[in-house]
């Protein structure tokens, strides 16, 4: 029964360990890709506050004294909803800081994608666009993928079901 014990206090450290940081990621890092020639591209880094979410973007190569437009819109880059969903504050100097009233899970479950625009008076040409997803690190440091919480949670509760099973068997052979 003792080594029952163990066993299920290692199997719930290794939840606690692997599954809940990217169950309730804190913060994520999306890649923004240049679009339509402008040469710019860089990274929006989304923060946890709670019920909000504090979105800093920054871009390479910006405009000197150009305010760009950026906002969160629906949909994919590929078929973004043209009208945005939150509003984020303009670059200055290729960057931006804005806090928006939405929860970073409900972003990362959501399919959202950040856009910036080249400036106000040519707010339909787009600079630079990614999508919100949640991101995870390999060990190997490849750079992030995309890999949904509820999976790492299933395969420990697999595992834990296992071990408990095996456990199960073997008080009933005593």
């Amino acid at each position: 029964m003792q080594l029952f014990r163990r066993a299920m206090v290692l199997v719930l450290l290794a939840l606690a360990v692997f599954a809940l940081p990217v169950a309730a990621q804190e913060s994520v890092t999306i890649p923004l890709r240049e679009q339509s020639g402008s040469g710019q591209s860089g990274t929006a880094v989304l923060t946890a506050i709670g019920n909000q979410t504090r979105v800093v973007v920054t871009l390479s190569n910006p405009p000197a004294g150009v305010a760009q437009p950026a906002h969160i819109h629906e949909g994919t880059c590929a078929n973004l909803n043209p009208k945005p969903r939150y509003p984020l504050r303009s670059l200055m100097d290729g960057r931006s800081e804005t806090v928006v009233d939405v929860p970073l899970t409900d972003l990362l479950a959501g399919q959202f994608a950040i856009n910036v625009h080249k400036s106000q008076q040519e707010i339909s040409t787009y600079v630079a666009c990614g999508e919100i997803r949640a991101q995870v690190a390999p060990a190997t440091g490849a750079g992030p993928h995309a890999l949904p919480g509820w999976s790492i949670a299933a395969a420990l509760l697999s595992g834990l079901l296992f071990v408990a099973s095996g456990f199960g068997l073997r008080l009933v052979r005593r």
